[in-house]
């Protein structure tokens, strides 16, 4: 008789979870590490039975779920009613929640909880097969896709540079004027600078192409070190002589910048062939070809040279102290 009133006293609680459904589903059981998925909680009751509101919670609540789940993300808890085919009306609260696993292998996902009128029922667990991303070892390594060419107006240029630094421009002028005026009221008096002469910076870049010329880089086959040398040398040289920005730029980006600047049409169609091959042996581990190692260093050269500011100062000098 004492364990018939246990049985008679759980009746009543199982009968009332008979008509109670929830179920945990997922949108993909079988993801790549690292790939979220959404699993949707499902809590549903005959609209007869006076349940107010429900709250779902994981196995154990927290972002980090056990066996390697993670919890990204989770929405609201909702509320909807609608009829069955009997014409039975229902309620059904929902959540989802987006999870990840970062190892391969076959997981459960642990049952989820569900509490309404001081009471909890447990969901079913879901089954994952987590693998690694398939990559193709039998594709062919492709080749590098050619520059492409994006035609930007000039006035597009201005409208951007006054968008983005027009009121430092402002607040530089300001500055500048106040510097100005101050110099003029305060400090009359001139006062005689020795200068002293410093080396030209194209002689500077002159000499280290010599130098890379000697340590014969590509003919002992080191071609990446040779071409990453030579271009460190040429963007120096553009952004002191062109006053192009030449740091963390692609070579499409700084053949873009040369079209505004005043670089000779020659040297311009030579540089798109020279970092044509410096990107192909840099990025692609290409061979290049004898001719085209030494067409390299030489086209810098006779770029520097022929460009050299310092020179054009002399020669300007010359003209006006003949005149």
């Amino acid at each position: 008789m004492k364990y018939l009133g246990y049985i008679l006293l759980f009746i009543p609680f199982g009968m009332f979870c008979q008509n109670i459904d929830f179920t945990t589903k997922a949108s993909k059981s079988k993801i790549v590490i690292g790939e979220a998925t959404t699993i949707k909680l499902e809590f549903k009751f005959p609209s007869s039975q006076l349940i107010d509101s429900v709250e779902f919670q994981l196995s154990n609540g927290e972002d980090s779920i056990g066996n390697n789940w993670e919890l990204w993300e989770k929405s609201s808890v909702e509320k909807s009613s609608y009829e069955n085919e009997n014409g039975e009306f229902f309620i059904s609260f929902s959540q989802n929640f987006t999870i990840a696993n970062f190892d391969s292998g076959s997981y459960t996902f642990p049952p989820s909880v569900a509490y309404f009128n001081s009471k909890k029922l447990f969901s079913n667990s879901l089954n994952f097969i987590v693998t690694l991303d398939e990559i193709d070892e039998k594709a062919s390594i492709k080749d590098i896709k050619p520059i492409r060419e994006v035609s930007i107006f000039w006035y597009e240029y201005i409208i951007y540079f006054f968008k983005e630094y027009g009121l430092w421009i402002l607040l530089i002028l300001c500055i500048i004027i106040l510097v100005i005026y101050i110099i003029k009221k305060y400090y009359k008096k001139k006062t005689n600078l020795v200068t002293i002469p410093s080396i030209p910076i194209e002689i500077t870049l002159l000499k280290n192409l010599n130098a890379i010329e000697e340590k014969k880089y590509w003919e002992n086959g080191h071609y990446k070190k040779y071409y990453s040398e030579l271009s460190t040398v040429l963007w120096e040289f553009l952004e002191y002589r062109y006053e192009i920005k030449t740091f963390e730029k692609t070579s499409a980006e700084i053949l873009e910048s040369l079209k505004w600047a005043s670089i000779p049409k020659k040297y311009l169609s030579e540089l798109i062939r020279f970092f044509e091959i410096s990107d192909g042996v840099k990025f692609a581990k290409l061979k290049s070809l004898e001719k085209d190692n030494l067409r390299a260093i030489i086209t810098l050269k006779e770029l520097i040279e022929s460009e050299r500011l310092d020179l054009n100062i002399e020669k300007t000098n010359l003209v006006i102290e003949n005149e």
